[in-house]
């Protein structure tokens, strides 16, 4: 059998880089990220958030030095317990929510609903895959960017948040909050996880970003009102489990230690948490993985 060679196209044996092979779609995909309006304009959104909670701290620590105390006796006085307007660890719980839902899942939807899409949409997916590139690098590459964009925008202003609340509280408030850092790490990298995993395996689906977003946006309104509506009508919390927002709630009380048969009431139980949300993020992965595969003639 004849064996025809091409003599312009030999094999490379020249220096090879140092890193992975999968560093260059690192790059290229924090690049592309950043030249998105929408994306710069939400993760400076929330930088300036916490921006501003951290000039809060200052100026009124500096105005009203006693302000702490004064915020426990309102709220005693106002619904009889003192931790009702206190900065401790329900505090921060309440500011992830508010970091997740208007800040994350908007970013992850404007981010990466044409990631991988694009590329299995214009062919191009086969010229990384004619690189040393195998597509679970390819996938890793792309996710660990899309996390990245996630947490700058949503773990980041929150320890800066924390940082500014222990730098101007008296010594002994470092002793309620000690562990929100680890607590709100171990939340928010779960949850951008998954969250980045979800979007682009439907995007995969779709191959298209206005549908991907339609899409997702059903899929969260739809399980969070089947989850609620399930858990009335048969008093189970277990139903509760569907609904994702629900989830990064308990999630969040669990690992900032405020998961007290009070606070669970109306909450998923923990462990159902947990399994629908790794599923979710497992099921993701393969769907996305499945999918590069098959364009690929890698293993």
């Amino acid at each position: 059998m004849a064996v025809f060679r091409a003599a312009r196209y030999l094999p490379y044996d020249g220096p090879r880089s140092r890193f992975p092979a999968w560093w260059p779609i690192l790059g290229s995909t924090v690049r592309r990220g950043w030249k998105s309006l929408w994306v710069r304009r939400i993760t400076l959104a929330s930088l300036m958030l916490a921006f501003g909670l951290m000039v809060f701290f200052y100026v009124l620590n500096k105005v009203v030095p006693d302000w702490r105390n004064l915020l426990r006796q309102f709220g005693e006085m106002s619904t009889g317990d003192e931790g009702t307007f206190r900065v401790d660890a329900r505090f921060y719980a309440a500011l992830m929510s508010v970091f997740v839902i208007p800040i994350l899942l908007p970013l992850a939807l404007a981010f990466g609903s044409g990631l991988v899409a694009s590329d299995l949409r214009s062919n191009a997916i086969e010229a990384y895959f004619a690189r040393p590139v195998t597509p679970l690098g390819y996938l890793f590459g792309r996710s660990l960017a899309f996390v990245g964009f996630l947490l700058a925008a949503t773990l980041v202003p929150l320890l800066v948040v924390w940082g500014s609340d222990v730098t101007t509280a008296p010594s002994d408030h470092f002793d309620e909050v000690a562990g929100v850092p680890w607590g709100l790490t171990r939340s928010l990298v779960l949850i951008a996880v998954v969250v980045a995993l979800l979007v682009q395996a439907v995007a995969t689906l779709t191959r298209n970003a206005t549908a991907t977003n339609v899409f997702l946006g059903v899929f969260f309104v739809f399980f969070q009102g089947l989850g609620q509506s399930l858990a009335r009508s048969t008093g189970r919390d277990a139903f509760r489990a569907l609904s994702f927002l629900d989830d990064v709630r308990v999630i969040g009380a669990a690992n900032l230690g405020l998961l007290t048969p009070e606070r669970a009431a109306d909450l998923p139980p923990l462990h159902l948490a947990h399994g629908f949300v790794f599923g979710l993020g497992l099921l993701s992965f393969l769907l996305t993985w499945r999918a590069l595969r098959r364009r690929s003639m890698l293993a």
